[in-house]
């Protein structure tokens, strides 16, 4: 089943799920970058459970919790694939070569990268 599309601002959300691993409205608020109003973060969450199914609420006492049921690897998956296929014509080189223009990287980085590039080349 393939995952569906989430916006800038649900990512955000999910971001500071992922990272505590479960979440009431009033925590994810918290945790926030940025201050947004408390029903739009409890809109955005409840439309990520019941429509977009990325979500699982669990009734606490007088609260939800939202508990993520995909992973960040599988949404970093998806969104690079439609990267890849729609706006690089499904040309992976102008895609890495891209990303790899953009940012600053460690030393541990760059070691990552060759090892993912040795054994891409291994596989063949």
């Amino acid at each position: 089943m393939a995952l569906p599309r989430l916006t800038r601002y649900e990512l955000e959300l999910m971001d500071v799920l992922w990272q505590k691993g479960e979440g009431t409205v009033q925590e994810v608020c918290e945790e926030l970058k940025r201050p947004l109003a408390y029903t739009t973060v409890m809109t955005t969450l409840s439309l990520l459970h019941s429509k977009k199914k990325v979500l699982k609420r669990i009734k606490r006492g007088r609260a939800h919790v939202y508990l993520p049921i995909v992973t960040r690897e599988e949404v970093s998956r998806a969104i690079i694939s439609d990267l890849r296929d729609v706006l690089f014509g499904d040309r992976l080189p102008m895609l890495v070569l891209g990303l790899l223009e953009d940012g600053s990287f460690s030393q541990e980085d760059v070691k990552a990268l060759k090892a993912a590039l040795r054994k891409a080349e291994s596989q063949g």
